[in-house]
């Protein structure tokens, strides 16, 4: 069966909206076979985007508030991203040059950006996208007929398009998956996706459709409700022994405590330590 290759998903993070969009409608992106699927004014947001959906392609600042493109891309490794890197900015700057590259920048270009410089660095990256995917394809197809147990979606890269399945059935084992895996900081849509030999594009659409939730969302619940259960547990007892809040939040798969009671806020109202100093009774 003949394949054609998806185009590669993009995500652009600087400081700046005027330079986004200059390099949104600069590239044929189209034409050089990507698609800028999201934007993002920091490393933050850029994070909370690769959450929710694949990148292939992170095209970013490096000076930017909040978060430097350098602590993104940390962050980004960080979560085992295998994403293509491009470094775009205004500094000429050799150790900057020096850490992209020991972050696995695949290129370092600078402003006033230059289209031929952009087009030329698409093209080596595409390249090793698709054979990256050839590789996979290769090791997927490997694996199904050494009689791997699990039962996995059609190519997604097919041209008929292929049976995908049945979408409650891929559901029912994203869903067994997460909760068997929640406690990993590495849980993410895309290892899922991997995990069950679908595109993770697809995953997420038919976990939207069947859950009217996102898979993100959907994993954070499991996990702030596990954590629920622990904190309780710890406000019940004064054994000393009984996992304290920051052990907790690693033990849910968040590696930040901070970020845990964040997110353990807004879904509850009420902070963690609170729950776990026995202030809170209320029903979850």
């Amino acid at each position: 069966m003949r394949t054609t290759a998806p185009a590669a998903r993009v995500l652009i993070v600087d400081d700046e909206y005027y330079f986004r969009q200059l390099l949104i409608h600069l590239i044929d992106w189209t034409s050089a076979g990507f698609e800028v699927v999201a934007e993002a004014e920091d490393g933050s947001e850029a994070l909370r985007i690769m959450e929710e959906q694949p990148i292939d392609l992170i095209i970013t600042d490096i000076e930017m508030p909040n978060m430097n493109g350098l602590d993104f891309v940390k962050a980004v490794r960080a979560l085992d991203s295998a994403a293509k890197l491009i470094f775009i900015t205004s500094y000429d700057n050799f150790t900057y040059a020096q850490q992209a590259i020991s972050l696995g920048a695949d290129h370092y270009l600078l402003k006033p950006v230059d289209e031929e410089a952009v087009e030329q660095a698409l093209n080596t990256i595409r390249a090793q996208l698709q054979e990256k995917w050839k590789e996979e394809r290769y090791i997927n197809r490997l694996k199904i007929e050494a009689g791997y147990e699990g039962q996995p979606a059609a190519d997604q890269t097919s041209e008929d398009g292929g049976r995908q399945g049945s979408g409650k059935r891929l559901i029912h084992k994203a869903a067994a998956y997460v909760t068997a895996h929640y406690a990993e900081d590495t849980l993410s849509l895309q290892s899922t996706a991997s995990a069950l030999f679908v595109n993770p594009s697809y995953l997420s659409h038919v976990f939207k459709k069947e859950t009217n939730e996102s898979f993100v969302e959907y994993m954070t619940n499991i996990r702030l409700g596990k954590a629920m259960e622990l904190l309780r547990q710890g406000a019940a007892t004064e054994d000393a022994s009984v996992p304290k809040v920051a052990t907790i939040a690693h033990q849910v798969g968040y590696r930040d405590p901070f970020y845990f009671s964040k997110c353990f806020k807004k879904k509850y109202g009420i902070t963690p330590n609170k729950v776990y100093g026995g202030t809170y009774s209320g029903k979850y």
